[in-house]
């Protein structure tokens, strides 16, 4: 990462620190109750938080080495945009909406700036600073989440590596792959909705440019790519569809634990992490900032597809002979610009 970039971020923190010293003195507003609710503040919130978990995925895989200084450089104002009007919201909740509301609010959104700040401190040499009180203030409920979260576990500890490898594939390899399409399938709704919107005429200024505009956290398409993006979105929803089929036919449906079948569970999960990673990639690649995403779109695709085509060749060295023609076609459609192959045990 170039100094510029580390720069950058440290100088995103320090404002994300200014918002924290803010929220730690919400005393709510003077506002009569009756223009205040309460459901329609938390929706809102949580449309916002999705908003800036989508563009914290992207910062953090924009991060990971090697560095994308470009995309992190427009992502930090859009994850900074996103925090400013959730504490902008905040500050819009009426005093007599009660005390105890106020103080989960403020404690809820304390946690997510200093969990923000966090983030970019681990990728910068130059850490930012925050206040000992403030961490103070949460440092000790945390860490009884994690403590109560860890003897949770203890309780829930797999039967057997059958049980531990379904959990491992639906904790981490599922359900990111479904995260990502499902992040992926929004962004091309968002964009097709757009389109719409401007054959219909545009909103007035006003509107466009309100505080509360959410237009500046959208990860917008850019002109050109669409094309690009549904064949990618198209990948990706294959991707999906054989981690799904994998998780239930191959690793929960798996009935005989020999020590062969153990070593393919195991196996299963190792080559599942790098399909993953790929989704991950490739993801990202659509949103490059500069001409070079093209090629690098196709060489995710094809870092994508195999990775995925050896995990589906493990997958049906056990896997029941009912479910072979589904893998078959799931291949095909891998490789659709070349001449598929049967599979073959």
């Amino acid at each position: 990462m170039k100094k510029e970039t580390q720069k950058y971020l440290r100088s995103a923190a320090l404002s994300i620190v200014v918002l924290l010293d803010h929220v730690r003195k919400l005393e709510g507003s003077d506002e009569p109750l009756a223009s205040f609710s309460g459901p329609k503040f938390r929706d809102s919130v949580k449309e916002l938080a999705t908003a800036i978990d989508k563009e914290a995925t992207r910062f953090i895989i924009a991060c990971k080495p090697p560095a994308l200084d470009a995309e992190i450089r427009a992502l930090c104002p859009k994850i900074n945009a996103g925090l400013f009007h959730l504490v902008k919201k905040a500050d819009s909740i009426p005093k007599t909406a009660g005390k105890l509301y106020l103080e989960a609010i403020q404690k809820a959104i304390c946690r997510s700036l200093i969990s923000a700040v966090g983030l970019i401190n681990s990728f910068i040499e130059e850490k930012v600073e925050i206040d000992k009180a403030a961490l103070y203030e949460v440092s000790y409920t945390s860490a009884s989440g994690i403590f109560w979260e860890h003897c949770k576990t203890l309780v829930q500890l797999p039967a057997d590596n059958r049980a531990a490898a379904m959990w491992a594939w639906q904790s981490s390899i599922g359900s990111l792959v479904k995260d990502a399409v499902e992040e992926l399938d929004e962004t091309v709704k968002e964009y097709k909705d757009s389109e719409t919107s401007k054959d219909c005429g545009k909103q007035n200024a006003d509107d466009e440019f309100s505080d509360d505009s959410m237009d500046d956290l959208d990860p917008d398409i850019p002109p050109g790519r669409l094309e690009q993006v549904l064949k990618v979105q198209r990948l990706l929803t294959s991707t999906k569809h054989a981690c799904d089929k994998i998780g239930l036919r191959c690793i929960r449906d798996c009935k005989v634990l020999d020590e062969e079948h153990v070593m393919w569970l195991d196996r299963l999960v190792d080559l599942g992490k790098p399909v993953q990673d790929a989704v991950d990639e490739l993801s990202a690649a659509l949103f490059i900032d500069d001409d070079s995403w093209l090629q690098q779109v196709e060489i995710e695709s094809s870092k994508l597809r195999k990775v995925l085509s050896g995990l589906i060749t493990l997958a049906i060295t056990f896997v029941d002979d009912s479910h072979l023609k589904w893998f078959e076609t799931c291949r095909k459609q891998l490789d659709a610009a070349h001449e598929s192959t049967s599979i073959v045990r």
